[in-house]
């Protein structure tokens, strides 16, 4: 059995100035996400967390630092966690409240270069097999908001449109609980603030 821990990187700048990028260098965590990142890690010292990757994106990447900081393990980076690419979207302003997803789904807009759905959610599975039963117990993983909806989509057999009010905050949980393979992995929680008892209880190990 294999417990992944999905989460999402602390508030960045990117975040505070509705701007969307997938760029590798730029936006890092604001004062408040690096105060997020901390509670995260102080959650996860709750578990007998083992390994720690993330996504090379540097909100994500200093998330996980942090994380690794509290835990005492560095993290291990992994491309299949990346944010989602966004083609000719990279770098511009967007409004939440007008969301661009529904203009392309609609017909309205047509986005040039942007990842698709099916191909984020490829490389989410793809990272799933390549850590269940693989020697780990418990791992976390630290990645953006499409890229975790992405999988949980997937198990419960939704589309990006379907699975539309499944929220991810930022460094929230989302936690699988995998038994031999991806089919086989249940849903412990979704976007949760914290490590609560009653998730721990879920998890069918011995927490420290």
């Amino acid at each position: 059995m294999t417990i992944i821990i999905f989460i999402r990187h602390g508030q960045s700048t990117s975040n505070v100035s509705k701007i969307l990028s997938h760029d590798t260098n730029t936006y890092p965590l604001t004062e408040e996400g690096i105060n997020q990142a901390k509670e995260a890690g102080k959650e996860l010292t709750k578990l007998k967390v083992e390994k720690i990757y993330t996504s090379p994106v540097l909100r994500a990447y200093q998330t996980a630092l942090i994380i690794g900081e509290v835990l005492g393990t560095l993290p291990i980076v992994d491309q299949r966690l990346r944010e989602r690419f966004l083609g000719e979207l990279n770098n511009t302003s967007f409004d939440p409240n007008d969301h661009w997803k529904l203009k392309v789904f609609k017909k309205q807009i047509e986005i040039k270069g942007i990842e698709s759905w099916e191909d984020i959610t490829k490389r989410m599975k793809s990272f799933l097999e390549s850590v269940i039963n693989k020697d780990n117990r418990i791992i976390t993983a630290v990645s953006h908001s499409d890229p975790i909806r992405a999988i949980i989509t997937y198990l419960l057999d939704m589309d990006d449109i379907s699975g539309w009010g499944i929220r991810i905050p930022n460094a929230s949980f989302t936690i699988l609980r995998c038994d031999n393979n991806i089919d086989s992995c249940r849903i412990i929680s979704i976007g949760s603030p914290l490590l609560t008892q009653q998730i721990l209880s879920k998890l069918d190990i011995n927490i420290i």
